[in-house]
């Protein structure tokens, strides 16, 4: 039995349909309109080239999914009545890019640990890139379009939104599986009682998202831990079973444990007017020399895609020449790595591998992991979605990002150098 329709609990603001179209263009019209005020008409015309291209063809297939929307709905309703009771089934539609997709599927992870299993349906923009990154978990079912989830988020027995948060569909909740499963009615109950406190951020997501994690952090979380507060979850740590490619690092020349990584990339998704984003720090490869010199043992192995740099002083480039699985299967074999803060360090404490990562706008007590070496920024920092277009230049206006331009290779080497010493050889 389903409960009747209504607000979300807590008696806040219903959010917007996970997967509907207008929202991301209206989005996306607040930052073309931000960059034009901001940097003038160039960056705007930019901006918005890109932006046509990419969520364009995202539109199109978006659109192409939406045809399959009857035949899924129907094969939803057969399962039920061929398999009454069960497992809870659960649709989850999330936003963002490979580190939210990690850190969400820890949550799922520790959710189906805390139910004693469930079964998950996934509903993001990139369904390929979930499927793969959350293949590891047990009760992964498929990966749709989000465009879908919400015509069809009231055919499970629950319906989650997962990004900087996560949000209950109570209106959709079925009642009925809530009653069955004591461990399923106590997660609901909590992300009901958590609500009031996050309807502010889930109005304005993404633009409040640096209070909500100024709140979370003031309550001793972080971007590892915040969704399982909510859910009145256990954290089970940062490891996850990741899918790699046994064949990678043969592939690729490379010996597990004698080489280093580096990335200098952002998310391909996150669209920007200019080259670099400022979360990018520039100095990496006066760093990657520094390595080299002290540590000529190691190779030092560029990962990348469209959003990188090449980095001259690596002894492989590998930007655009790898798939996730070899992507993953090279950060798990790596003695360390080296990265601004972003997916890649996210997928790395995933494998058990450490990071050193080079915040600058993004808050450090918020997303660093706290077995990682997380150098600050020598000035500013932690302006994350202060402004719309932080990630395009400075939020304080000056030509560069000094959080990141100020932060000397000489300082990040050093730091790295010492993190790779064994604790033997300094006692010597």
């Amino acid at each position: 039995m389903s409960a009747s329709r209504g607000a979300l609990g807590g008696g806040g603001l219903t959010p917007p349909p996970a997967g509907a179209i207008l929202p991301r263009f209206r989005h996306a019209a607040a930052l073309l309109q931000a960059t034009w005020r901001q940097h003038g008409l160039a960056a705007a015309a930019a901006y918005g080239f890109s932006t046509a291209l990419r969520k364009g063809a995202l539109l199109l297939r978006q659109v192409g999914a939406r045809t399959r929307e009857q035949k899924l709905r129907q094969a939803l309703r057969a399962e039920r009545q061929a398999i009454p009771g069960g497992l809870p089934r659960i649709a989850v539609a999330i936003t963002g890019g490979i580190g939210d997709i990690l850190v969400i599927g820890r949550f799922l992870r520790d959710l189906e640990a805390h139910l004693g299993g469930a079964d998950f349906d996934i509903f993001c923009p990139r369904p390929a890139l979930a499927a793969w990154a959350l293949g590891g978990l047990p009760g992964l079912r498929q990966a749709h379009y989000d465009i879908l989830f919400d015509g069809l988020r009231h055919e499970y027995d629950v319906a989650l939104r997962a990004n900087q948060m996560v949000v209950l569909y109570q209106e959709d909740l079925r009642w009925q599986t809530a009653r069955d499963s004591p461990a399923l009615a106590e997660v609901a109950a909590a992300l009901i009682r958590s609500r009031p406190l996050i309807d502010p951020f889930v109005a304005q997501h993404p633009w409040h998202d640096n209070f909500l994690a100024q709140k979370a952090v003031f309550g001793g979380r972080s971007r590892r831990d915040f969704l399982h507060h909510l859910a009145g979850l256990e954290y089970r740590g940062d490891r996850m079973a990741v899918p790699q490619d046994a064949m990678a690092l043969s592939r690729f020349g490379l010996r597990p444990g004698g080489y280093v990584t580096v990335h200098n990339g952002f998310d391909t998704e996150f669209i920007i007017a200019g080259r670099r984003a400022t979360k990018c720090y520039p100095h990496f490869d006066a760093v990657v020399a520094e390595l080299k010199a002290a540590r000529p043992d190691l190779a030092v192995i560029q990962l990348g895609t469209a959003t990188s740099t090449p980095i001259p002083s690596c002894d492989q480039v590998l930007i655009g020449r790898t798939s996730m699985p070899e992507v993953a299967a090279i950060l798990g074999n790596s003695l360390f790595h080296l990265d601004n803060e972003g997916g890649l360090v996210h997928l790395a404490a995933s494998l058990g591998t450490r990071s050193a990562v080079v915040f600058g706008p993004t808050p450090v007590d918020y997303f660093g992991y706290p077995q990682n070496l997380n150098i600050a920024p020598p000035i500013c920092g932690g302006c994350w979605w202060m402004t719309r277009t932080w990630m395009d230049s400075c939020a304080k206006g000056y030509g560069t990002a000094l959080c990141v331009q100020h932060q000397t290779p000489e300082t990040v080497a050093g730091q790295v150098l010492a993190a790779l010493t064994p604790a033997a050889e300094v006692v010597a």
